[in-house]
C-alpha cells in the first residue's frame, strides 16, 4: 500500500490566495484557474454561497473576467450544488504527473491524501468571510480517496463528461481515479502538515517513522525527512503535485497504512452540518 500526498487547489502561484477554513471547520479548497476547465466559480455552491461569491469575500481584487473558469479536481465533495445529475466523484491526472505515479505501481487500494495552502477564516458582519489576522497560511490535508478503479479508456473518461479530464479526453497518460471510499475533512490539529512557529510552510513536521531509511518519499530531489525530537521533518519540494510514499517492510507498510487511517477518521465530519453558509 502506498500514500500519496496530492497538491491541489489555489496557493500563492495558482490562484493567488489561500484557501478557506471555514468557520464551520470544514475545508474548503477552492480549485485553480483553468480556461479549458469547462466549469465556472459561479456554477458552484458550497451551503447556499457560490464559489464566486465566496473568493470575492476573501479576495476582491481577484479577477473573474481573466479567471472565472476552474479546474474542479479531485471532485470529492459531496455537499457542493452546480454538478449534474448522476454526478459521481473522481480524481483526474494526465501527463508527467501520471507518469510519475505510473512509473511508482500507484494503483487499487493505494490512498490519496490531498492537500493545499489553507488559511483561517471568520465573517465580519456585511463583509461577509475574510482571512482571520495573524493565522498563517499553512499546508493542510484536507480530503482522500482510496482508488478503487482506474479510467484509462477515452470513452470511459467521457462519462463523466462533467469533469475537467474528459475535456481532450485523449491526451497523453490521461486517466480518472475513482473511489472505493472517499471524503472530505473539516479541521484539525493532526490534518496539519506545516510545522509550527516558523516561516516557511513547505517545512513539514510528520510522524517520526518517516525518518526510516525504509519510507521514500518521491520527487523530494535530495530531501528527504530527517528526525527533529519525537518528528520527522522534510522541507518539501517547491513545486510538484503527486509525492508517493512508499515503504520497503511489512511493518513499516503498516505502520503508514495506520497513520493514513487515523488521518481519514480524525478528520471526516461526525456530523454533516446544514446550516448554510450565509
Amino acid at each position: 500500500m502506498k500514500v500519496v500526498l496530492s497538491r491541489k487547489g489555489m496557493d500563492s502561484a495558482a490562484g493567488g490566495m489561500a484557501s478557506p477554513i471555514l468557520p464551520d471547520g470544514m475545508l474548503l479548497s477552492l480549485p485553480i484557474p483553468d480556461k479549458a476547465g469547462g466549469q465556472s466559480y459561479g456554477g458552484l455552491s458550497y451551503k447556499g454561497q457560490s464559489y464566486h461569491a465566496i473568493i470575492h469575500q476573501l479576495n476582491s481584487s481577484f479577477d473573474f473576467s481573466k479567471k472565472g473558469i476552474c479546474h474542479f479536481d479531485p471532485d470529492i465533495y459531496e455537499n457542493i450544488t452546480g454538478r449534474p445529475k448522476g454526478w459521481k466523484p473522481a480524481f483526474g491526472q494526465s501527463g508527467i504527473s501520471a507518469g510519475h505515479l505510473d512509473r511508482l505501481g500507484v494503483g487499487i487500494g493505494d490512498i490519496f491524501l490531498f492537500y493545499g495552502m489553507f488559511q483561517k477564516t471568520e465573517r465580519r458582519g456585511s463583509c461577509g468571510l475574510s482571512y482571520v489576522r495573524g493565522f498563517p497560511a499553512r499546508h493542510i490535508i484536507y480530503g482522500y480517496m482510496e482508488v478503487g478503479g482506474i479510467l484509462r479508456g477515452k470513452q470511459d473518461i467521457e462519462q463523466y463528461f462533467w469533469h475537467p479530464h474528459s475535456v481532450n479526453a485523449a491526451r497523453p497518460h490521461n486517466r480518472l481515479y475513482v473511489p472505493k471510499r472517499y471524503g472530505t475533512f473539516r479541521y484539525c490539529e493532526s490534518l496539519v502538515l506545516t510545522k509550527k512557529e516558523q516561516h516557511s510552510r513547505r517545512l513539514w513536521r510528520l510522524p517520526s517513522f518517516f525518518a526510516d531509511d525504509g519510507i521514500s518519499v518521491s520527487w523530494q530531489g535530495k530531501n528527504r525527512p530527517v528526525l527533529n525530537g519525537a518528528y520527522a521533518e522534510l522541507n518539501s519540494s517547491r513545486r510538484g503535485q503527486e509525492f508517493v510514499v512508499a515503504a520497503s517492510t511489512a511493518k513499516l507498510e503498516q505502520t503508514l497504512r495506520e497513520w493514513a487511517e487515523s488521518l481519514i477518521e480524525e478528520g471526516m465530519p461526525k456530523t454533516d452540518g446544514a446550516a448554510p453558509l450565509t
